[in-house]
């Protein structure tokens, strides 16, 4: 009987960085690599800080690429009992400098967000085990070296390559050259240390294997602290029933994937028409522009309401019938059952008639407008390299929004004789306050009438990270006003994981504001994360590497789905969804008080008033809050009686 073969473990040996040169010619300028720097570390990378980190490196400085591919040969085809991993930050960059080699090993996968932006290399053997791995410190961290190396105290070093001088392999340099191009690989590595230690719940074999990315540490993070809690009389764990749930509400279809995509967009940006070319000039009125944010808005709509479940190829009669439920529905309604209003989930093609702007609503008054004229215009999107497979899998498939003489102003369509439109019930209601139209019929789409609340791990997360948060600003505030914390609020941090170098250093009052503030970021990232984790696009095809570069490869749709889904996708669209909804609440709420509805961006509004009706506008707006107060005691309940000890009123 074979034993089941045991994963290599994946650990960090060093960091690689080059420097350029340019040469201007009649076609362009061309930047070509004239110095190589690849730095070998002798102890594991979560033992290398600022103060050890030169003496623990070994520099390999190499003039000619032959000598950098030369060793990283030798790394490669090394018998280790792990797999290497060498960090790169901006690997985009470099990997053109690394392209000659990269071509002659037989056998690379390719991890990327673009053709232009990978985020690892990994060469392998020809039984495709890996052997070497090139990761891209930048999307990781998603910071400047300069700003990394200050947050660790290993300063980037300044001004000692003038990029201006046209170099060669051959052209000699000085020490202080040198001394600056091997700095950005002391800098990478002593950060990497760094963050090692204030991130315990990384183990540092994760990284580059499945911690290669910003949001690949919060989902490590979640699993490390939550996957394996059992509640009270639950049979699955929490990230059992994760993972069950998200294998279960993949789309089964091209043409449900294609509905789904096509009628989950993104938020609810405006500049209102009515006051875009207007000066509010307020000195010495009694009219005052306030600026309303939501406080944590993705998260306080991932834990106040039932998501649908199990979607069903529609009828257009049955579609046609939710449109009529939908277009009844007042915001009275909708904030009297924040959790579940409505009966029925859709995604699904609509066709629209006359759709003009509604008459005696704040969205004629005021000129705002929720249809992007994006959907219409430019069905495929701008250029934007991080999201380039997705405008080709846009692209490949005619499930688009369609207008016939539409008008667009400030981004918005305003009117149209005929508008077919992808929705969801959300988006489907928000039509339906903004704009009147002769008919409405359905084209096709899904349907659903089951609802479930969103995952205990979903909510134990958001309630586990916006706890840190909270308590973590409070212990800052402190920290700042009295030098040190106290034992008790030390004692509080422990229980939300801040790590223990933090913890002590603030109790000591040796902790740099650097790392005070750099701390605070980072639980502000994570929470920020949680929504992001939820909405992943997992049909992404594959990327190659070929002789011209990183390519896609294999067809769109459902043949891409994940082994193992990580993410609930009508879920994590929704979460976007509510919060537009939350958008028009408040707008709808301060309309009898509102002088200007000026402009918003899904979770903040800014809005002129006179100044006697600031505390009658602030109670409106407080209707909004106590709604989702009330959706959130319904949906936690659960969360509540079952793991008591994670259970926050946030």
């Amino acid at each position: 009987m074979m034993g089941r073969r045991r994963k290599r473990l994946y650990r960090i040996i060093g960091a690689y960085d080059s420097e350029t040169t340019n040469i201007n010619d009649r076609t362009g300028i061309y930047a070509f690599p004239i110095l190589h720097q690849l730095g070998l570390i002798d102890i594991p990378i979560a033992e290398i800080d600022a103060d050890n980190v030169e003496n623990n490196t070994n520099m390999h400085i190499c003039r000619h690429s032959f000598e950098l591919h030369s060793l990283l040969d030798d790394l490669v085809n090394n018998a280790y009992d792990y797999v290497p991993v060498i960090c790169c930050h901006n690997l985009s960059f470099d990997m053109y400098g690394l392209s000659s080699w990269l071509d002659s090993c037989e056998n690379v996968r390719v991890l990327a967000k673009s053709c232009r932006k990978p985020i690892t290399f990994t060469i392998c053997d020809e039984d495709n085990n890996p052997k070497l791995v090139l990761w891209d410190t930048l999307v990781f961290s998603g910071q400047s070296l300069s700003r990394m190396g200050d947050d660790c105290g290993y300063p980037k070093a300044i001004g000692d390559w003038d990029y201006n001088l046209i170099r060669t392999p051959e052209t000699p340099l000085s020490d202080a050259e040198i001394r600056y191009a091997t700095h950005d690989v002391y800098a990478l590595l002593a950060w990497l240390g760094w963050w090692l230690r204030r991130n315990p719940d990384i183990e540092p074999d994760k990284l580059g294997l499945n911690v290669v990315t910003k949001t690949g540490v919060v989902r490590e993070r979640r699993k490390v602290r939550f996957a394996n809690l059992h509640g009270k009389n639950l049979k699955l764990s929490l990230g059992k029933y994760w993972f069950f749930l998200n294998d279960q509400e993949q789309p089964k279809t091209d043409d449900e994937l294609y509905t789904m995509f096509a009628a989950t967009r993104g938020g609810f940006t405006f500049c209102a028409s009515e006051h875009a070319s207007c000066v509010f000039d307020l000195v010495g009125s009694d009219y005052r522009i306030l600026a309303y944010d939501g406080i944590s808005q993705h998260p306080a709509q991932m834990v106040s309401h039932s998501y649908p479940i199990r979607f069903q190829k529609a009828t257009p009669l049955a579609l046609d019938n939710v449109f009529k439920k939908i277009s009844r529905l007042t915001l009275g309604h909708i904030l009297r059952n924040w959790d579940k209003p409505f009966d029925s989930a859709i995604y699904a093609c609509y066709e629209f008639t006359d759709l003009k702007p509604k008459s005696g609503t704040l969205y004629k008054e005021h000129g705002i407008l929720p249809l992007a004229s994006a959907r219409f215009t430019n069905p495929d999107y701008e250029l934007n390299e991080d999201n380039q497979d997705n405008q080709e899998f846009q692209s490949a498939n005619p499930y688009k929004d369609e207008a016939v003489n539409p008008v667009f102003l400030f981004g918005k369509l305003v009117s149209a004789d005929v508008a077919r439109v992808y929705v969801t019930e959300l988006a489907l209601w928000e039509i339906c306050q903004a704009y009147e139209f002769t008919s409405c019929k359905a084209v096709h789409g899904y349907i659903t009438g089951r609802f479930i609340k969103p995952t205990d791990m979903s909510v134990i997360s958001v309630m586990q990270f916006y706890k840190a948060k909270n308590l973590y600003k409070d212990a800052r505030n402190e920290y700042y006003k009295n030098g040190s914390i106290s034992e008790k609020t030390a004692a509080a941090l422990e229980c939300v994981n801040i790590p223990d170098s933090i913890i002590d250093g603030m109790v000591s009052g040796t902790l740099p504001d650097t790392d005070i503030d750099a701390t605070y970021q980072g639980l502000k990232v994570d929470l920020n994360a949680l929504y992001g984790i939820e909405c992943s696009n997992e049909y992404r095809r594959d990327t190659v590497l070929s002789h011209y570069g990183i390519e896609y490869k294999g067809d769109f749709g459902i043949c891409n789905k994940p082994r193992h889904p990580k993410a609930w996708y009508q879920f994590g669209q929704r979460i976007v969804g509510w919060s537009r909804i939350a958008q028009h609440a408040v707008m709808q709420l301060a309309q009898p008080y509102a002088i200007a509805i000026i402009n918003g961006d899904t979770d903040s509004i800014k809005i002129c008033v006179h100044k006697d009706h600031e505390s009658s506008l602030d109670k409106r707006l407080a209707i909004l809050g106590r709604a989702i107060d009330y959706g959130k005691k319904r949906i936690c309940r659960r969360v509540r009686r079952c793991y008591p000890e994670y259970f926050d009123n946030l």
